[in-house]
């Protein structure tokens, strides 16, 4: 969530510069976290047993069909992603926040629907040991992507306040 509010508290306070740049980093904001809000959804759920349901269990498909969606949604979210244009200045932020969407649907995304898969109780506790760690994983490129843009905006001439984080 720090992840979240920095992205939008960055978009919110920049001044404007060119039309072109602010709508890209409108949108990609936008698209990032409608990603990050999805994900943090799933990983509370997931946290609290929501997804911990037996093959017999009339909730089975419908959790394996939310992991799907999940997957489906942020792989939505990245083809739009990938096809904003932007200027040369913006391309590490555009390729990390990319890169960001790719993980969640191909790391986190899968590692979920083996979870609800699974059934054998040992093996969804490894299985959450492997979802944690990609999730602080994804964290990770999160933040990162938070560097790309404080770069992007700077090199942009986009004024953000320095005070953010602090």
């Amino acid at each position: 969530m720090r992840v979240l509010a920095f992205a939008v508290m960055i978009f919110s306070m920049c001044s404007c510069r060119g039309n072109l740049e602010l709508r890209y980093n409108e949108k990609m904001v936008h698209l990032f976290q409608r990603c990050t809000e999805q994900l943090d959804e799933s990983y509370t759920k997931l946290l609290e047993g929501e997804y911990d349901v037996d093959q017999s269990d009339y909730l089975y498909h419908m959790k394996l069909n939310e992991a799907r969606a999940l997957s489906s949604y942020v792989k939505g979210i990245k083809c739009e992603a990938s096809q904003l244009k932007y200027s040369k200045t913006a391309e590490s932020f555009h390729i990390a926040t990319v890169n960001y969407m790719k993980e969640i649907v191909d790391g986190y995304g899968v590692l979920l629907i083996k979870y609800i898969v699974e059934q054998k109780k040992e093996a969804r506790k490894s299985l959450l040991k492997e979802i944690t760690d990609e999730k602080e994983k994804i964290t990770a490129l999160a933040e990162a992507c938070l560097g790309h843009q404080m770069t992007y905006l700077n090199q942009a001439g986009i004024k953000v306040d320095s005070q953010i984080g602090k």
